[in-house]
Formats: structure tokens, sequence, C-alpha cells
């Protein structure tokens, strides 16, 4: 049976699952090096009196020990002709300024990057896993103008995975 034109432009969401953040593996030898750092760090706010600073060296090293000792929870990403959903949340279109795909396979690199217009807020960084990075550009274009000069994962991004948090 032959569709009509009306079902052929019947937009249809795209959708998979993603971890809430990457989880880096690191042996025991990442955990010496930090400790030594964080105990410096500790020591230097201690000797220049700066109380706060040594707080929060301590509360950073409890975040990433808690949150190495667990798994990311899988959320699921998806595309709609309305908006994207993150999990529980969902970003109408126009909250966003603009999108990029940047898949480059020979160095690792596969997601999507949705920039808000509040620039208050952080970019949203997805990874593409087996979506078809072709097919979600085709399908974002529509909604989004495309950010054409990024062909890169952000400075941000490479950092995290240079020092694994």
């Amino acid at each position: 049976m032959a569709q009509s034109r009306a079902e052929k432009n019947v937009v249809k969401n795209i959708a998979w699952e993603i971890p809430e953040y990457e989880k880096h593996e690191k042996n025991r030898n990442w955990y010496i090096i930090a400790g030594v750092i964080a105990l410096a760090l500790i020591a230097y706010a201690v000797f220049t009196r700066n109380y706060l600073f040594a707080l929060i060296i301590v509360i950073i090293a409890f975040i990433i020990i808690t949150r190495d000792g667990q798994d990311p929870i899988v959320v699921t990403f998806s595309i709609e002709p309305t908006g994207v959903g993150v999990g529980q949340r969902f970003y109408s279109y126009d909250t966003f300024k603009d999108f990029a795909v940047v898949y480059r396979p020979k160095d690792n690199i596969k997601g999507l990057y949705l920039n808000f217009k509040n620039t208050m807020r952080p970019h949203l960084s997805i990874p593409l896993k087996d979506a078809n990075p072709v097919e979600v550009r085709n399908y974002l274009v529509r909604f989004l103008a495309e950010d054409l000069e990024r062909n890169d994962a952000p400075l941000s991004e490479g950092l995290s995975k240079a020092l694994k948090l």
C-alpha cells in the first residue's frame, strides 16, 4: 500500500541509551598521585590559613571516591519533533542556540553537542553510541541551526578523559 504524503512527512523519534556520565577506569597509581596532590593542596591551604580551600579539596576528594564506587545510571536520550529528552528531563528546541555532530572514528569521537541560548548553562554533551550520526544530524537540522565550525570535542571533555575524572 502506498504511503500518503502526510505519512511520509511524519517525523519519528530517534532514541538511544547513554550513561549519566562517562566512567573512567583508574588504577592504583592514579589514586596515589591524586592523593599526593590533594594532600599537598591541603597542606598549602593550611599553611596559608585558607581553610575554605582545604575544605573544598576534601569535599572534591570525597565526591571522586564515592562516585568511583558506583556505576553511572543509564538514561534514555531521545530526539523528538518538539525537543530532546534526557532521562526524565525534556528540553524544547527553543532553549537551544545550535547543535554540532562531531564524528571522527579514528580519534574515537562520536558525539552530539547542544548549545543552550542561555550562556550560563553549559553545553549538553551526548555520546552517540550506536546512533547514526548522519541520521541524527539530518533530523536536528530541521529544528536547530548547525554549528559547522565545531569539529572536535570540547576542551573540558578532553581534559576529563586525560585526567580520568
